[in-house]
């Protein structure tokens, strides 16, 4: 038996009988649609392969093979199949795809001299049926396990449609678990304050958190919610939450109709700074100040609630797809206030609904319009450094908690005499933690430009430090069919850019992995003595050039 709610299923292209489920073994998720991670949404499901790789996977319905994307990291081998009603079908961390797919993909990698790929196939080249096997399930990509990531995508916009929206074999009458209330100060910025955490009693009617006060006029709530699928313990996703006081809906979210160019908003429905700070995910209930996905409605939205001065009844209801509804009641009141010592503001304040400029002598950072959730109190810190190749001091970003939403422009000022410096070999670095990102910097009228999506510290450095390559490969080897040639490059910034193996000049497929690049000896490479010629280059093209003389028997 499947529950699904009915008004949900009435929105579905095709019906919600119009796919079936990918995979013959016992369904279970090991995370839903709209489910939190960090900086986006989780756009699918993650079904459980029982932790196995290769398990086969079907077409849920007719259709062609749209597109075919390899990639050593995000959804690693995946493959996408359109269908008749307007949607397309996802499926990632795969290990293999049925046979036609995988020759014509070797043949454009081929074709291309590229392994990294993202193939638009014509409708009639590659048809399936409901039914097919399309592939065999795997680890590959950003995966932490062996499952199939599957999406329905609308075809035309690429937003991802729930998928549970549709009649899959998954029971579930289980309601919601609430865990907390979280409320803030709606006249402050969200980044200026902790949360009233407020807990909850469960009832058999429901939650319960009795009487709030609160020190403020208007305010936001948030919840800590988790939603789970009956017979299984692992928490999922909520689908939506409202509130509602004197019989009207204050404000309400769903999550449904994500696109991947919003799916980072969800630094904006969550409370950034707790998470930030190790709290759980709470997540809001009205929009922030600033903010574009579509996914709150209310009667008369607004961004807050006006707390009464007198207890007064609100609810608020948390669903999942299925249509079951935990409540939680409350009696929200006002209270003096304590008066707080306000310590002066420093830096520049940031509005996030417009475009925001900060400028000195050697810095500069342009913020387009709804680059941030929320007002903020912008500063940069300096930290001069005297090493040759840097050409700048390192610049941070503060405060360091901002969640960003879109590209910013970072221009930086070199403090040192540039005619020694080759140009087309400056890059700007940033760092943060243990992560590293590294742009090929633009030079513009003494500055250096390039953009970025993060905060942290940046820093302007000249790269004439080629790759070093590392290989398995020996001169004089003898060496046979499914021999596996290894090359592992690293770089002092941690960038390679390019890796080509070549044999007497002709271009050989280098799988990628997380430990190096691997050529596993085929038709390809003709029997005889040869020249292997390995390159690789880094973001500026520093190069390295390796030969061995090696003979295939």
């Amino acid at each position: 038996m499947v529950f699904l709610n009915t008004v949900v299923e009435a929105q579905v292209p095709g019906g919600a009988d119009y796919f079936d489920f990918p995979l013959r073994i016992a369904p279970k998720l090991n995370a839903n649609f709209g489910e939190m991670r960090n900086n986006h949404f989780h756009m699918g499901l993650d079904i459980a392969t029982e932790s196995r790789e290769n398990i086969p996977v079907y077409a849920p319905a007719d259709g062609y093979v749209g597109r075919m994307k390899i990639e050593l990291s995000g959804f690693g081998r995946a493959i996408y199949i359109n269908h008749a009603n307007g949607t397309t079908t996802l499926y990632a961390h795969m290990n293999r795809f049925l046979p036609e797919a995988e020759q014509y993909l070797k043949a454009q990698q081929y074709a291309l001299q590229q392994w990294k790929t993202d193939l638009t196939l014509p409708p009639d080249l590659i048809p399936v049926k409901r039914g097919q096997l399309i592939g065999y399930s795997g680890n590959t990509g950003a995966s932490q396990g062996p499952h199939v990531h599957f999406e329905i995508r609308d075809t035309q916009t690429e937003s991802c449609i729930n998928p549970l929206a549709y009649r899959f074999p998954l029971q579930d009458i289980t309601p919601p678990d609430v865990i907390r209330l979280a409320f803030y100060d709606r006249d402050k910025s969200v980044y200026e304050q902790r949360p009233i955490l407020v807990s909850l009693i469960k009832k058999n009617t429901g939650y319960v958190a009795g009487n709030i006060q609160l020190p403020f006029e208007r305010a936001m709530v948030a919840i800590q919610a988790t939603d789970r699928i009956t017979g299984f313990q692992n928490p999922n996703g909520i689908y939506g939450a409202s509130i509602h006081h004197a019989g009207r809906i204050l404000s309400a979210f769903q999550l449904n109709n994500i696109g991947y160019d919003q799916t980072r908003a969800l630094n904006g429905h969550i409370d950034y700074l707790s998470r930030f700070r190790g709290a759980p995910y709470y997540q809001m209930l009205f929009p922030p100040r600033a903010y574009r996905l579509n996914i709150y409605t209310g009667e008369g939205l607004s961004d807050h609630l006006e707390v009464p001065p007198a207890p007064e009844e609100f609810q608020i209801r948390v669903s999942d797809i299925n249509g079951n509804i935990s409540t939680v009641d409350f009696k929200l009141s006002g209270k003096l206030a304590v008066a707080e010592q306000q310590s002066p503001k420093q830096g520049m304040l940031i509005q996030p609904r417009q475009v925001n400029i900060y400028e000195d002598e050697n810095i500069q950072f342009v913020f387009p319009e709804y680059t941030f959730y929320d007002n903020f109190y912008f500063q940069v810190r300096s930290i001069f450094a005297q090493t040759a190749a840097f050409l700048s001091s390192t610049f941070q970003a503060l405060p360091e908690y901002i969640p960003v939403n879109n590209h910013f422009a970072i221009r930086i000022k070199p403090n040192r005499n540039m005619s020694l410096v080759d140009t087309g070999r400056v890059v700007i670095r940033r760092t943060y933690r243990t992560k590293t990102e590294v742009k090929k910097a633009v030079a513009e009228k003494g500055w250096f430009n390039a953009s970025f999506r993060d905060f942290g510290f940046f820093q302007l450095i000249e790269d004439k430090e080629p790759p070093v390559l590392v290989s398995n490969l020996q001169k004089g080897m003898l060496i046979r069919q499914g021999f596996r040639i290894i090359l592992k490059p690293s770089d002092n910034l941690h960038v390679i850019s390019d890796v080509r193996l070549l044999v007497d000049d002709k271009w050989l497929l280098l799988q990628q992995s997380w430990n190096g690049y691997v050529y596993a000896v085929d038709e390809n490479f003709p029997e005889g003595e040869h020249k292997l010629t390995a390159v690789v280059k880094d973001e500026v093209g520093n190069t390295t050039t390796r030969d061995w003389i090696v003979t295939r028997n």
